[in-house]
């Protein structure tokens, strides 16, 4: 399993696709090239602190690549061996280095979130091996999930998340025995891995959920910025979505794909080592030049047009503070509120279109 795309592959896929649709995203390049610099920062500060069974990873919109003024850094330090007293002063170590001021106003980032589930120690025990039941609470869900979906090791130090990485995924196809019975001649099959499809199903439904149990506990504040980033979040469970049905040779366009464990894990986790941004991006390609749709070309246009506009939003800290300030009573009659909820709405159309295709748009006009 190969580690993360540089930003330069990841750029030139994303550009690929622009030339073929004509377009260009100067926001998420902007982006790209802030989250380079905030990642090199980075890797030098915690460089040699992590030892051969961790890895300290960034999440949210670094690990996205997608980082502009007033990000979160989020981040853990994931242990993958046995625990003793060391790798406690090696977590208090990277905390302290990560938690300088001077870090978060010269990067133009801010702290974790107050919720607990970053800037942490993180064991790979849990992750594995409570998939479900009682013993999997929503920090342990999130941490796992994100592994998969929104995870960028820092530094030089890999190796414990791409062991745990390969652990977790092999968990879910364990457990998926009717993928793992398919036959190579059952061409009627899809090769979905539907154990991991329903995690990040149930994940994307607990996030939905928490943003009103956030919202509540804290008085509604920020309610229109959380609203719309919640919105554009569906990225992440798109590309989730995607990666499941990439296992599948007739969506992936991949005629050398086996329904084998070992086959659908380095699947898997090659589709992972993009972004969220760049699945979609891989999907649009592969298809287009499969069945170059006028279709698939507006869908992909309308989405990252959309979304292209929501980086640039967040990357403008007037527009961001005054979305963070809007009562909830205003925003029917605010502008920016109103532009805002036309990207969302936009982009959850054009994602909707690309999973359910030209019948669900004629559905939808008709209603």
């Amino acid at each position: 399993m190969s580690g993360s795309p540089s930003a330069g592959q990841s750029g030139s896929t994303l550009t690929e696709l622009g030339d073929i649709l004509q377009c260009r995203w100067e926001n998420i390049q902007k982006a790209r090239q802030t989250t380079e610099t905030a990642l090199n920062a980075l890797s030098k500060i915690i460089e040699g602190k992590p030892g051969p069974d961790s890895s300290v990873i960034v999440h949210g919109s670094l690990a996205r690549r997608e980082c502009t003024q007033g990000s979160d850094l989020d981040w853990t330090l994931l242990f993958d061996g046995q625990a003793d007293a060391s790798i406690q002063q090696t977590f208090l170590a990277i905390k302290r280095s990560l938690g300088d001021p001077e870090i978060y106003s010269g990067l133009g980032l801010r702290e974790p979130g107050r919720e607990g589930t970053f800037g942490t120690l993180a064991f790979s025990q849990p992750m594995m091996q409570y998939i479900g039941g009682e013993e999997d609470s929503n920090s342990n869900t999130t941490r796992r999930v994100l592994l998969l979906l929104e995870a960028l090791p820092v530094g030089e130090r890999c190796d414990a998340f791409e062991r745990v990485r390969s652990g977790i995924l092999e968990r879910y196809l364990d457990e998926d025995r009717g993928l793992l019975r398919t036959s190579l001649v059952e061409k009627h099959v899809r090769w979905v891995p539907l154990f991991l499809l329903n995690d990040f199903a149930r994940y994307w439904r607990t996030m939905a959920v928490d943003f009103a149990y956030k919202q509540f506990d804290r008085g509604n504040q920020g309610y229109a910025l959380h609203s719309i980033k919640l919105g554009l979040s569906r990225m992440l469970f798109a590309s989730g979505l995607l990666a499941c049905f990439w296992c599948d040779p007739a969506i992936s366009r991949n005629e050398n794909q086996e329904p084998k464990k070992q086959s659908l894990i380095n699947c898997l986790g090659s589709f992972f080592d993009r972004t969220p941004l760049e699945r979609l991006v891989l999907f649009f390609m592969v298809q287009i030049s499969a069945s170059d749709s006028g279709f698939l070309r507006k869908t992909a246009t309308d989405l990252f047009r959309s979304y292209d506009a929501f980086i640039g939003l967040l990357d403008d800290p007037e527009k961001r503070k005054h979305l963070d300030e809007l009562s909830p009573e205003d925003e029917n009659a605010d502008k920016l509120f109103i532009e805002a909820r036309t990207m969302r709405r936009s982009f959850r159309l054009a994602v909707q279109d690309m999973f359910f295709g030209r019948r669900f748009t004629a559905s939808r006009t008709q209603h």
